[in-house]
C-alpha cells in the first residue's frame, strides 16, 4: 500500500488536485417526469471520504451521477466554489458503476494495465506504469488471479467479488475501505455508496448522506449521526452495528429502535416526514461547508495536472486498438467462424460459376471477322461481380455489427472519465483490417480457384478487399442504430441491397434512362462491379468489340483503379458516418 501511496501521489501532482462540491436545492426528474431526487443540499470538502447510504431506489447511484456530470432538474452545483461545467474536470474524476463494465476476455492484469496506460500522466514510462499497476493489484488482493481471465456472468471464472475490484469497487473489504482513506488523505475527494457496512469500515467515513425514497435525511459527520437519531429518540444497542440500525430506521422499519413505540405507526411516510422536519431544523447538522473557492493558482495547478494526465490521442488509439486484436485472439471460435464463412461464400459463388471453365464474356469480334461472331455474352460478367457483393456482404455484415455492438458501457464509461472517443474508435476499427485482410484471401482463393475469371489473383484479391471493407464500415453505421440483437439481420438486408445496385438487374444503361445513376453510383456495389467488368473484359480488346458491350451493360471500361479507390471512399464515409451517432446516439443514451 505503500509503495501505490507514493505512485498515487506522484499521479497527482498538486495537493489542492480534489474537487470540493457545494449543492443546493438538487433536483432530477426522468423523462417520464418521475422524481427521483428532491431537494439535496450540502457540501463535500476536497480531500474527505463521503459515504451515501439508503436503501434500495433511494437515489444514491443519480445522486453521484449528478455530482460528477453536473446534470440535475433542479438545484445549483458549485466545483470548488465557482459553477462550472463537470466537463471540464472530467480527467480528474473516475466512477465505478454497480454493474461490472469489464471486458471479459482480458485478464485481471490486462484489463487494469489498459486503463493506467490511458488515465497515467504521459511523462511515466511503461515500467513506471507496470510497477504502479502491480502495486494496486496487491492493494486489492487480487495477485493471485490477476492472469486469470475475468469472464462474465455467462461464463463465470473469477468470483464476483474479485470482478468488482478489477473495476476497482468500493467493495465491503476493510482493506479496500483503508485504500480509499489513505487515498483521500493525499487531497482526493472520495464518494462512496455503501450498503450496510461493518463498523470498523462505517467509522471510517468523515462524512454520511443519508437518502430515503430521493429525499435527504441526514447529511454531517459520521461522528454526529448516532446523536443525531437518538435525539429523534431512536436507542442504539449496545455492541451493535449503528450502520444496521440506521439502515433500518431509514428504511421505515425502525420501530423496534423507538422509543415511543406506542406511537409509531411503522409507516415510511409518517417516518420521513417526522426525518424531514428534523432536517428542516436550523439545528439540524449538515455536511459542514468548508470548501474554498478556486484561485488562480489553484485554477493553474489543476490545468497543468489535467494537461499532463492521460496518453497522447495516438498512445490512446495504439492501445484501443492493442487491446481490440487481443479480445479477437481471444475469441478464436468466433474468429475461425467467420472465415470459415467467407471461405464457404468464395466456394458457393466458385462453384456458380465453375462449369463456364473462365467463359465469363463473349462478344463481337472486331472487323473483318465480323461476320463469324456467335452468340454474345455481356452478363456472365457483371454476374459474377453482383454475386461476389451479395456473397461478401452475407460473410461480413454480422461481423461488422459485433465490433461495437457488445461495448456500449464500455465505451460510456471510458469516454466519461476522459479517453478519447476517437482514439477508442480509430483503435477498433484498426482491430478489425487483420480478419478483413483473412476473409478477404480466404473467398478469393476458392473462387479464384472454383470460376477461374479472366482475372489476376492480386486484382480480384484488392477489389474484394475494399469491399469486404465498405461492408464492415456500413454494419459499423447499422450496430449504432439499432439494438446489438437486431443489427446483424438488418445488415445483412442492407448489405444484399447494395449488391442489387450494382448495374446488372436492371443493367446501368437503363438506370441512366431513369435518370438515376446518381443513385446507383452512391452505392459501393455498383463500383465493385464496374472493376470486374474492367478486369474480365479488357484482356478481350484485342479480339473483340468490348466498347460496345461497354455501352450496352453501362459501365465505364478501363477505370480499374478509380473503382477501387471509390469503394474505399465509401467504406471511410460509413465509418465517419458511425462515429458521429457513436459519439451522439452513445451521449443522448447516457
Amino acid at each position: 500500500m505503500q509503495k501505490f501511496l507514493i505512485y498515487v501521489s506522484r499521479a497527482i501532482h498538486t495537493k489542492e488536485l480534489g474537487l470540493s462540491f457545494d449543492f443546493e436545492g438538487l433536483a432530477f426528474k426522468t423523462r417520464q417526469d418521475l422524481e427521483i431526487l428532491h431537494n439535496i443540499t450540502g457540501s463535500i470538502p476536497r480531500g474527505t471520504m463521503t459515504g451515501i447510504m439508503g436503501g434500495s431506489g433511494a437515489g444514491k447511484s443519480t445522486l453521484v451521477r449528478a455530482l460528477i456530470r453536473g446534470k440535475s432538474s433542479a438545484g445549483t452545483l458549485k466545483i470548488n466554489g465557482v459553477i462550472e461545467d463537470m466537463k471540464k474536470y472530467k480527467k480528474l474524476v473516475g466512477m465505478v458503476p454497480q454493474d461490472d463494465i469489464v471486458l471479459p476476455e482480458l485478464t485481471v492484469r490486462e484489463n487494469i494495465l489498459h486503463s493506467a496506460r490511458m488515465r497515467l500522466p504521459s511523462s511515466w514510462n511503461d515500467r513506471a506504469i507496470q510497477d504502479y499497476v502491480d502495486s494496486l493489484i496487491a492493494c486489492v488482493s487480487l495477485t493471485h488471479v490477476q492472469n486469470s481471465l475475468v469472464g462474465d456472468v455467462r461464463k463465470p471464472i473469477i468470483s464476483g467479488g474479485q470482478r468488482k475490484r478489477v473495476s476497482v469497487d468500493a467493495t465491503s473489504a476493510a482493506s479496500m475501505m483503508r485504500l480509499l482513506k489513505a487515498i483521500s488523505r493525499l487531497g482526493v475527494t472520495v464518494i462512496a455508496i455503501i450498503h450496510q457496512p461493518r463498523e470498523d469500515i462505517f467509522v471510517d467515513f468523515d462524512q454520511l448522506l443519508l437518502l430515503a425514497k430521493g429525499s435527504q435525511i441526514y447529511a454531517g459527520a459520521t461522528q454526529d449521526v448516532v446523536p443525531y437519531f437518538e435525539d429523534l429518540r431512536y436507542q442504539f444497542l449496545l455492541r451493535s452495528n449503528p450502520a444496521d440500525i440506521i439502515m433500518d430506521i431509514i428504511s421505515g422499519n425502525g420501530r423496534q429502535y423507538s422509543s415511543d413505540s406506542e406511537k409509531f405507526e411503522g409507516q415510511f411516510g409518517e417516518l420521513n416526514k417526522r426525518l424531514s422536519i428534523a432536517v428542516g431544523d436550523p439545528r439540524s447538522p449538515r455536511l459542514s461547508i468548508n470548501s474554498m473557492r478556486s484561485t488562480a493558482e489553484h485554477d493553474q495547478s489543476l490545468h497543468e495536472t489535467m494537461k499532463a494526465r492521460g496518453a497522447s490521442r495516438h498512445a490512446q488509439a495504439y492501445y484501443c486498438a492493442e487491446r481490440a486484436l487481443l479480445q479477437q485472439i481471444r475469441n478464436r471460435t468466433s474468429f475461425s467462424f467467420e472465415i470459415f464463412v467467407a471461405a464457404l461464400a468464395g466456394l458457393v459463388i466458385g462453384l456458380s460459376a465453375h462449369s463456364s471453365n473462365g467463359h465469363l464474356f463473349s462478344g463481337i469480334y472486331h472487323p473483318p471477322f465480323t461476320q463469324i461472331a456467335s452468340a454474345v455474352d455481356y452478363k456472365s460478367a457483371p454476374q459474377l461481380g453482383l454475386l461476389s457483393a451479395m456473397a461478401i456482404g452475407l460473410a461480413s455484415s454480422a461481423p461488422g455489427v459485433w465490433v461495437f455492438g457488445e461495448e456500449a458501457l464500455i465505451f460510456q464509461r471510458e469516454s466519461s472519465s476522459g479517453h478519447s472517443k476517437s482514439a477508442y474508435y480509430v483503435g477498433k476499427v484498426i482491430s478489425t483490417f487483420p480478419r478483413i485482410t483473412i476473409a478477404a484471401l480466404h473467398y478469393t482463393v476458392m473462387i479464384g480457384v472454383l470460376a477461374t475469371p479472366l482475372m489476376n489473383f492480386q486484382d480480384m484479391y484488392a477489389a474484394n478487399l475494399v469491399y469486404f471493407y465498405a461492408i464492415y464500415g456500413l454494419s459499423n453505421v447499422v450496430s449504432m442504430l439499432v439494438k446489438r440483437e437486431d443489427g446483424p439481420l438488418l445488415a445483412v438486408l442492407l448489405s444484399l441491397i447494395l449488391g442489387v445496385l450494382g448495374g446488372v438487374a436492371p443493367p446501368l444503361s437503363k438506370v441512366k434512362e431513369w435518370h438515376m445513376e446518381w443513385f446507383w453510383r452512391s452505392s459501393p456495389g455498383v463500383w465493385f462491379t464496374e472493376a470486374y467488368w474492367t478486369k474480365m473484359v479488357s484482356p478481350r480488346a484485342f479480339l473483340l468489340d468490348v466498347d460496345l458491350a461497354t455501352q450496352t451493360i453501362g459501365f465505364t471500361l478501363g477505370v480499374f483503379g478509380k473503382d477501387l479507390a471509390l469503394v474505399l471512399v465509401i467504406g471511410t464515409v460509413y465509418r465517419l458516418l458511425a462515429y458521429v451517432l457513436l459519439v451522439l446516439f452513445r451521449k443522448r443514451q447516457r
